[in-house]
């Protein structure tokens, strides 16, 4: 049985709190990834979402294998990759778009074995350039993420996939078409 824990009060979870979507998610993940010695997912996670606060791509980059991988479930085609060859360009640009981007870990989970984190966090920022076709208007964003983050036995990361509701994210900034 998968174990939750509460970040903000570090109390354990009951299933039956958390949304059926994250569920399924989590049950899917977990079944996906092969048993293995735990790794600690969740500190990879967290160290992850540390950098991303403080914008330092370098420093999140030295968390991945040289082969991991990202999807972006929301950007389509567009969103999936190398993280080192196509993941990279985008937190860069999505840090020069938004120069006060911050992030907020709600909860942390991992996967029985402690090679799978699942992170709920919220991730904002106000725009100052256009980009990812949303033309700048000086609005600002705050929209809940899930994370997926799946780890090597040295506890590096060698995927990460992301979920975020893009027609919200698209309102809050202003873009009122697909075009």
């Amino acid at each position: 049985m998968m174990t939750f824990h509460s970040l903000r009060t570090r109390e354990k979870l009951h299933p039956a709190r958390i949304s059926a979507a994250v569920l399924i998610a989590i049950t899917l993940s977990a079944f996906a990834v092969a048993a293995a010695e735990a790794a600690n997912a969740a500190e990879a996670a967290k160290r992850f979402f540390d950098a991303y606060r403080d914008r330092k791509v370098d420093a999140m980059t030295t968390l991945f294998t040289e082969n991991a991988t990202f999807v972006y479930v929301p950007f389509g085609d567009a969103g999936s990759g190398n993280v080192l060859k196509d993941g990279v360009p985008v937190w860069r640009t999505l840090i020069d778009a938004f120069p006060d981007l911050r992030n907020e870990v709600s909860t942390i989970w991992e996967d029985k074995s402690g090679d799978v984190a699942f992170v709920d966090v919220h991730i904002g920022g106000k725009q100052t350039k256009d980009a990812f076709g949303i033309t700048n208007k000086g609005k600002e964003y705050w929209l809940r993420h899930l994370f997926i983050l799946e780890t090597n036995e040295e506890g590096r990361i060698i995927k990460i996939t992301s979920f975020w509701d893009n027609a919200t994210w698209y309102t809050q900034l202003g873009k009122t078409s697909l075009e």
